[in-house]
């Protein structure tokens, strides 16, 4: 059986907010682990490993494209670590490196028309797999959730500002450009 975090019971001495830390936490567990990021890639009929199927989401989630800094951030990698992955994706035929428009010097790296389609495929799976935890829920309740999970979200991002001492960060935000 799965240990699954579940919030605290009316009366519990655990307070609201050790619940919703221990439901956010078996959340991200779950969702991000290699077992069910590779089962929802093999899902849809594509053969990628849970890294590289995140970094479709952070690139689809950023418009397509990122420089190589940017992805390497996101996804929590080395700089080296990101640039073996972004090589795989780009073996695959899922990304492609290429002059970023607004500084010739540095890199993006940009979806294909392939990638754009495997991501189409990753997000429907997701929805999926979202739809099957909700079964049962009214449409108010799955709304509800919507706008409650956003509201946190943002609120979390508020809350965790990147320190400026961040050396993952400053490398990520700098202007200096990435070789090509």
């Amino acid at each position: 059986m799965d240990d699954v975090a579940t919030p605290p019971r009316s009366g519990s001495a655990e307070t609201v907010e050790s619940g919703v830390l221990a439901a956010l936490t078996g959340l991200m567990s779950r969702w991000s682990s290699s077992d069910v990021q590779s089962r929802i890639a093999q899902g849809v009929g594509v053969a990628l490993d849970a890294s590289e199927v995140r970094a479709i989401y952070v690139l689809g989630m950023r418009g397509g494209a990122a420089r190589p800094s940017e992805l390497a951030h996101q996804l929590h990698l080395t700089r080296p670590t990101a640039s073996k992955l972004i090589a795989r994706l780009a073996a695959d035929g899922l990304v492609e490196k290429t002059v970023d428009p607004s500084d010739g010097r540095a890199a993006v790296v940009r979806l294909t028309e392939s990638g754009e389609h495997t991501l189409t495929r990753l997000r429907s799976a997701g929805d999926g797999l979202i739809a099957h935890a909700t079964q049962g829920w009214t449409a108010e309740e799955s709304s509800a959730l919507a706008d409650l999970l956003g509201r946190f979200v943002d609120g979390l991002m508020r809350a965790t500002p990147i320190p400026p001492d961040d050396p993952v960060a400053a490398r990520a935000s700098s202007t200096e450009p990435e070789p090509n």
